[in-house]
């Protein structure tokens, strides 16, 4: 199940070539799940290894699972088994989603900072989407849970796309689903796989602080530690002064 959700631009508003010298402005911002709106890598590591744990496996270290967080759960459990099966792999995922859905999904909390920042943004007029590993479904069922709905215009996840990060897929179709040009766009993530994504698929990056990686990820544009930091960066980007960020929003109200 994939859910795709966008705003319908008003009519009349069109999105022309520069000619000559332009400043582009952002108008839409990709944000990973784990380890950047909700502090839940650590329930993503303590659900794989307790699926690892009950097949006879040995837990696997915060970290090695941490780095891979937003990637495709077979590619955890390889670490496991290097010879991983495609039926275990299957069978594994099940287990794995099984237990994330009872018990972590309603355990997921939003940082502290994530919902006025969500809100401000969407307030300002810039479009927002998700680019997370997780399925569409659960990270929309995860966000409405957590009271975030009109904020998010689509609603994307690792099904959305034949080819997950770093690969640019995702960035792409959610830069397609907003109608937004690459330079358009800032994709916000904690780990390599998000900026490796961003920088793939064209857009401007930064890298939270708050997330798995503590250290700078090479190739951000920008790194923040805090919200506020995160705000200031990003309305540098859009520029407050800018048309799309006065009334109407970004598609037009």
């Amino acid at each position: 199940m994939r859910c795709e959700r966008a705003r319908t631009p008003s009519r009349g508003r069109t999105r022309g070539a520069c000619v000559g010298s332009c400043v582009v402005t952002l108008r839409a911002v990709l944000w990973d799940l784990d380890g950047t709106l909700t502090d839940s890598v650590r329930f993503v590591v303590d659900t794989a290894n307790r699926v690892i744990e009950a097949h006879g496996g040995a837990a696997l270290a915060f970290d090695s699972v941490g780095a891979m967080t937003g990637l495709p759960l077979e590619e955890i459990f390889r670490l496991a088994w290097p010879d991983l099966t495609p039926d275990d792999a299957q069978r594994y995922r099940t287990e794995y989603r099984n237990i994330y859905d009872r018990e972590m999904i309603p355990a997921t909390k939003l940082y502290d900072g994530a919902r006025e920042t969500l809100h401000a943004f969407h307030d300002a007029g810039l479009l927002q989407a998700t680019v997370t590993g997780k399925r569409a479904a659960d990270c929309e069922r995860i966000l409405r849970g957590l009271g975030i709905a009109n904020e998010i215009d689509v609603f994307l996840g690792g099904d959305s796309v034949s080819r997950h990060k770093p690969a640019p897929d995702l960035a792409q179709h959610a830069m397609a689903r907003l109608r937004c040009a690459p330079e358009e766009c800032v994709v916000v993530g904690d780990a390599n796989a998000d900026i490796a994504m961003g920088r793939a698929a064209g857009a401007r990056t930064i890298q939270v602080l708050w997330g798995f990686a503590r250290g700078r990820i090479e190739g951000a544009d920008h790194v923040v530690g805090t919200w506020s930091e995160l705000r200031e960066t990003v309305f540098a980007l859009a520029g407050r002064g800018h048309p799309i960020l006065r009334r109407g929003g970004a598609l037009g109200s």
